[in-house]
């Protein structure tokens, strides 16, 4: 490389430093006072922004997306979406959620020219590895390389979904459509469960009916597990064979004043919890793999549980282990076979 061409690209990247160490500096010093209850002001979500755009490394704009702009690597993207990031930025990738708008900035409307400026490559680099001093974590634990190229591309595209949306007069909008039909058998949990193992646990028998706090439960299992309790286990002292699967679906409960007694009833659905008992595949689990499905009856769609939500669940094929340790002599159940 030429001498003056390594000046300039040396110059280039000291800029590049000086002006993320200003930026950081001043929004670090405009959010002393920010708080999740107070609205930031125009210039601390100005600064924020600029602090995405001076953050993305140089290099990160040297990477090419691998993978082709097709409907079909859009619609996964928008999976991934779904899953991951919609919880922020909502379904509409507009950041207008109560968890988006409640951040120090608020979360970004993905459909703005500041965020469609951004190249494939960028975008990849801000997804991977978050954005500090805003709400923007790192995905890199979470979301695989490829996933993240087709986050970019269903990023990319969302000016071109919503402008078709519009066009269609009187009719709900592609995302919208998108979170109404979604197939929540797509969703996996990093390294754990995918949803698509529970296919049919709708229709599994009733082990057994809870009621803890502002949620009511009905617990399913499936053949395997129901043949387990029948045989007595987990009273007898053996452990479920692996196959045994169990469901726990979660409403909110409320108090319908129009029954007898007013008794209290499943309201909206809030979550489904899923247990299966595989030995070698989550050996350092007591055998048992957890995941955790959260349920959004405004949009209808599903997605994974995050350490945002009461109580707080960890994004892995573990979450409900440490909390089942309690039962560890009872093959990690809580729940008896209920009498009938």
């Amino acid at each position: 490389m030429p001498e003056r061409m390594r000046e300039s690209v040396g110059l280039s990247s000291l800029k590049h430093k000086l002006m993320l160490g200003v930026i950081s500096a001043m929004l670090g010093a405009l959010l002393q006072g920010c708080t999740a209850g107070k609205q930031p002001s125009q210039e601390e979500t100005s600064l924020a922004n600029a602090a995405k755009d001076v953050t993305i490394p140089l290099e990160a704009g040297k990477m090419k997306n691998p993978l082709p702009e097709t409907a079909e690597i859009v619609s996964q993207g928008q999976e991934v979406f779904l899953g991951s990031c919609a919880q922020c930025h909502g379904a509409e990738a507009r950041g207008d959620t109560n968890i988006g708008r409640n951040m120090s900035p608020p979360a970004m409307d993905l459909t703005s020219a500041h965020v469609q400026h951004w190249s494939d490559a960028e975008l990849f680099w801000i997804i991977q590895n978050g954005v500090r001093l805003t709400g923007m974590p790192a995905w890199k634990s979470s979301i695989s390389d490829n996933d993240t190229w087709k986050l970019t591309r269903y990023i990319h595209n969302l000016p071109h979904l919503n402008a078709a949306s519009a066009s269609t007069a009187g009719g709900p909008s592609q995302a919208q459509t998108a979170t109404s039909t979604q197939d929540k058998y797509t969703l996996k949990v990093p390294n754990g469960l995918a949803f698509s193992e529970f296919r049919g646990y709708e229709g599994w028998p009733v082990i057994s009916i809870s009621h803890n706090g502002g949620a009511v439960a009905a617990i399913l299992g499936n053949p395997v597990m129901i043949d387990a309790y029948k045989a007595g286990i987990p009273g007898n002292g053996k452990p479920f064979p692996d196959g045994a699967k169990m469901a726990k679906v979660h409403w909110t409960a409320k108090v319908d004043v129009s029954e007898p007694g007013a008794p209290t009833v499943p309201g909206p659905q809030h979550d489904v919890d899923l247990m299966v008992k595989d030995s070698k595949r989550f050996a350092d689990s007591g055998g048992w793999g957890y995941g955790v499905f959260e349920y959004d009856a405004a949009s209808g769609t599903f997605r994974l549980g995050n350490l945002t939500d009461k109580p707080p669940q960890g994004n892995d094929a573990k979450c409900g282990f440490t909390c089942h340790t309690k039962v560890k002599t009872r093959d990690y159940v809580f729940t008896d076979y209920g009498h009938r």
